[in-house]
């Protein structure tokens, strides 16, 4: 199975962006050239590198939703949960240290 992510362009330089996933997690090579026309502050899907997908407001809201909703419960059950982008998120979204390290 394959998964798309929701996250924010922030810069764009040439056929590549900047994204923002949240909580801190920014990826600075996601290309965009399979896309016609994107802006700094589009919310697009995100597969293996590649933006796929324009998304516009309210179906980023319900997708960002849906992914911290789900998230957190397989995250928090997760021992390499800090590796992942993704499992960044949920982890700082529960009060949770995401450097991998012990809090102690």
């Amino acid at each position: 199975m394959c998964l798309a992510f929701p996250a924010k362009i922030v810069a764009i330089n040439d056929d590549h962006a900047v994204v923002d996933f949240g909580a801190g997690v920014v990826r600075d090579d996601i290309n965009i050239s399979l896309l016609e026309s994107v802006d700094v502050g589009d919310y697009v899907l995100i597969h293996a590198g590649y933006a796929i997908q324009i998304l516009d407001m309210e179906e980023a809201q319900r997708v960002i939703k849906y992914w911290k909703d789900n998230l957190i419960w397989k995250c928090e059950r997760c021992s390499i949960a800090y590796e992942c982008p993704l499992g960044s998120i949920a982890l700082q979204h529960m009060g949770k240290n995401t450097s991998g390290l012990n809090d102690g």
